[in-house]
């Protein structure tokens, strides 16, 4: 969800509830109603509402710095991975670090938009890639030499972070959670109409409702902007990470080595 539709959503919410509550108003007797039975009805929901709240916004925040955390990971571990080949033989350690160069720009490229939609397949291209690298290995083994270790705790953390960023794609809030919350959040909000007071003035009646719907709007709206950590907005986590990643790997390319041509989607290089 972008900026711009989070305000329009907030604010549209707020229009919204101040005009019901002010054309209920003028529809109420002077003094309203009986104020005892909706102000204890408000406190229970509204307790209960703001627990709901919390434990969801809590859910999707740990989600959201999970991602974020795994996302590093995923990058520092592709670039130890990249180092530790520096200490094996010349035909294995190239074949490595070219494969690591195209499994990252995979990830950027179409793993990440994968995970934007939701999907927890991992991208032909990444496969492509790391079964070139197990292969590269198994042909040279007695090449790899002390860097092997190295590059096998490397790649127990890169496939570690990778496995957390695919899991987190496919986790959502629940709808039945999401109807709690929007429904619970009309009928607490609801609720304070009984409290419209015809002798009041309008703007009277806009700050009864507004300080309550603004709560349950931007909550709302921060929960759908965690539940889904890599939507194309701003804050969302992005592979920016690993493309640091790559430009570090690309200043740390040995000799007058060309950059390899990489597969895309679809097989073209």
């Amino acid at each position: 969800m972008s900026t711009g539709v989070a305000i329009i959503i907030v604010l549209g919410s707020l229009l919204v509830g101040a005009l019901t509550y002010i054309l209920i108003a003028r529809r109420s007797p002077e003094g309203g109603r009986d104020h005892q039975t909706p102000t204890n009805v408000y406190a229970v929901t509204a307790g209960a509402m703001s627990l709901l709240i919390a434990f969801t916004m809590s859910m999707t925040f740990s989600q959201y710095t999970s991602a974020q955390q795994a996302a590093e990971q995923q990058a520092a571990s592709v670039l130890a991975m990249s180092r530790s080949a520096t200490f094996m033989g010349p035909n294995v350690r190239d074949a490595l670090r070219d494969e690591l160069m195209c499994y990252a720009e995979a990830i950027v490229d179409e793993q990440w938009e994968s995970m934007r939609a939701g999907s927890a397949q991992v991208a032909p291209t990444v496969k492509t890639s790391l079964t070139e690298m197990d292969m590269a290995l198994q042909r040279n083994a007695k090449e790899a030499g002390v860097g092997l270790s190295m590059w096998e705790s490397a790649n127990t953390a890169r496939a570690t972070a990778s496995v957390q960023l695919l899991h987190i794609a496919t986790s959502s809030v629940p709808l039945v959670l999401w109807l709690l919350l929007i429904f619970g959040s009309i009928i607490t909000l609801g609720s304070l109409l009984v409290y419209a007071d015809s002798s009041k003035p309008a703007w009277g009646h806009a700050l009864v409702i507004v300080g309550p719907l603004f709560v349950a709007a931007a909550a709302l709206v921060v929960i759908s902007f965690f539940d889904r950590p890599f939507a194309d907005t701003s804050g969302a986590v992005s592979p920016d990470s690993m493309r640091a990643a790559i430009t570090e790997m690309r200043t740390e390319r040995i000799g007058d080595l060309p950059l390899p041509e990489c597969p895309r989607a679809g097989g073209s290089a």
